[in-house]
């Protein structure tokens, strides 16, 4: 009974192996839409954006470990840790933010800080998720590519959101192209190895 269990896990473990190399091809290529979109964006500095993502790294590597405080700030907000990874709640904070604030006090924020701190948090959240969802076994690694891969297309789309307030980045546009790039790198590698 138990080598019957085992047996079927492994298969679960393979099956999900394949479903994260699939997913694996679309991220490559939402990733890539993205930072085509992005960067013929007028006004979008793709450096600060580049600078926030180093910058998070820089935090976490010679000043502190965020992660503790940023755990206890998505537990605040969200009591499920499924909803916790899947929505930044920081992100969300400023993107609500940097939609009304503007729009009640009539003032103008500043495009540069705004790339920044969207690119820092979404990292922040990230790092965050691929923390809590690691694994010491060969079945929790392939658990957490998986989860992580999807996560991680899932938090790309919602930056597009963030972006689309001050730079109306078009995310239909990423979509369709991540989407159709990605099947066609599928399908040059299913090609590729017949």
């Amino acid at each position: 009974m138990q080598e019957a269990e085992v047996r079927n896990n492994y298969i679960f473990t393979l099956i999900k192996f394949l479903l994260f190399l699939i997913i694996f091809c679309f991220l490559i290529e939402f990733i890539s839409a993205f930072w085509r979109e992005a960067k013929s964006r007028e006004g979008f500095d793709i450096n600060i954006f580049i600078f926030s993502l180093i910058s998070l790294f820089a935090c976490y590597s010679f000043l502190a470990d965020l992660n503790i405080f940023y755990k206890k700030i998505q537990k605040f907000f969200f009591r499920n840790d499924f909803v916790s990874y899947i929505f930044p709640s920081v992100l969300i904070l400023l993107t609500v933010g940097y939609f009304f604030i503007p729009k009640i006090l009539n003032i103008a924020i500043n495009k540069d800080i705004f790339i920044f701190l969207g690119g820092f948090f979404l990292t922040a959240h990230l790092v965050y998720v691929a923390r809590e969802l690691k694994g010491d076994t060969f079945i929790s690694l392939i658990n957490y590519l998986f989860f992580f891969s999807i996560f991680f297309i899932l938090h790309l789309l919602l930056l597009g959101l963030y972006f689309k307030i001050d730079f109306n980045l078009h995310l239909g546009k990423v979509i369709i192209e991540g989407i159709k790039q990605g099947a066609f790198l599928i399908q040059n590698i299913f090609t590729s190895f017949s």
